[in-house]
């Protein structure tokens, strides 16, 4: 394989965008998001901030994509280990003829609204409204009919989502892209993660199946486990949760408890993370069931690399959702690319720990399939 000449290639394509840096507007924009709106999930009260290029002398309406961050409080350039990657595919798509909105998170930067008790659920009502924001922006060019979501990681499955439930409007979205996306369930997505990153770790294959085993029963215990009204329900879970640790790591030195995360530390975390409604509805999810509902053709990139949502398993599932529903699916394994997907270096391994060191995330690897892909849909 040529690496060396592809390589060149996409950096003389990224190149080209970069030289129309200039060729784009940039504005501020304030999204109301007031109770219930026909058609949408209902939200409570709150606005979301963010920053909408626009290309400057389109000929014509012009397309638009929607950038949906991945998991955790994130900023509209999903700001993380250094880099600003959706900063960099607002630059790209913008310089390539595509108007691209990008919004803080909710609580976050200067949106306002609870992050803390929000779920992907309520994440996705926030696209939604982004959505109808720009549909009704025809005084910028922006053509209602021609919007993409772009989501990464989490927001992956955020953006199949909103483009499923955009089916039953006046405006379907026209197209959906995933990075890093899954397209298993909450619950097996973070096994695999788990498995991945432990073993990137170095810690040997039988600490690895105890820390598994105990995270199924963990799982098991909160789907059967009552928390009513008034309950403590971290002191709850603890309590629940500390024969599982105490079981899961019998006859362990002190040493290897750490490594495998099975102390008593862990298991109160673990109390207070499935505490929060975030978590419980992200082990409940399964992306499958709305990809199958998608109206629209999808792009699903994976990096060979990528320890966060293992992307062999996760595109095969993607493509089994699409060819459930019909939905016109194309999917890109691309190798030594990670979860952020940058371009990895001869010594790398993906792990998380080398996100800060390793260059531009997404790499221009990333960026030119899903310009192509774009400039392919009709």
């Amino acid at each position: 394989m040529e690496i060396r000449f592809i390589l060149l290639a996409f950096a003389m394509t990224f190149l080209a965008g970069s030289m129309q840096a200039q060729s784009y507007s940039e504005q501020e924009v304030v999204i109301k998001i007031v109770g219930h709106e026909e058609g949408a999930i209902a939200t409570d009260s709150m606005q979301l901030a963010g920053t909408l290029t626009v290309p400057k002398d389109a000929k014509g309406k012009v397309p638009a994509v929607i950038l949906i961050t991945g998991s955790g409080a994130q900023g509209r350039d999903e700001d993380v280990f250094g880099h600003k990657p959706f900063k960099v595919i607002a630059n790209y798509l913008s310089s390539n003829g595509y108007a691209v909105l990008r919004c803080d998170d909710r609580g976050v930067g200067e949106s306002t609204g609870d992050i803390e008790h929000a779920t992907t659920l309520d994440f996705a009502t926030d696209v939604e409204f982004q959505l109808r924001y720009l549909q009704k922006r025809q005084d910028l060019g922006i053509d209602p009919n021609r919007i993409y979501l772009f989501g990464h990681s989490e927001g992956a499955t955020v953006a199949a989502i909103v483009a499923a439930h955009s089916r039953q409007t006046d405006h379907p979205v026209a197209g959906v892209i995933m990075l890093g996306g899954a397209g298993l369930d909450g619950k097996t997505t973070l096994l695999q993660q788990n498995e991945d990153i432990f073993r990137l770790r170095g810690l040997p294959d039988s600490l690895i199946s105890r820390r598994l085993a105990c995270m199924r029963d963990l799982f098991a215990v909160c789907d059967t486990i009552h928390l009513g009204v008034g309950v403590d329900t971290i002191k709850t879970l603890n309590m629940a949760f500390r024969p599982l640790f105490k079981k899961h790591s019998a006859g362990l030195s002190r040493e290897q408890k750490v490594e495998t995360g099975l102390t008593s530390v862990e298991c109160y975390g673990w109390a207070v993370s499935m505490s929060k409604p975030w978590l419980m509805t992200f082990l409940s999810l399964n992306p499958a069931g709305y990809i199958a509902q998608l109206p629209c053709p999808l792009l699903a990139i994976g990096g060979e690399k990528d320890c966060q949502v293992a992307a062999k398993p996760n595109l095969a599932a993607i493509e089994a959702a699409c060819q459930t529903g019909g939905v016109p699916c194309q999917t890109l394994l691309l190798k030594d690319i990670n979860h952020l997907g940058q371009l990895l270096s001869a010594e790398s391994t993906g792990a998380v720990d080398e996100y800060a060191k390793l260059g531009q995330a997404p790499s221009d690897r990333v960026l030119l399939p899903i310009l192509n892909w774009l400039q392919q849909q009709k």
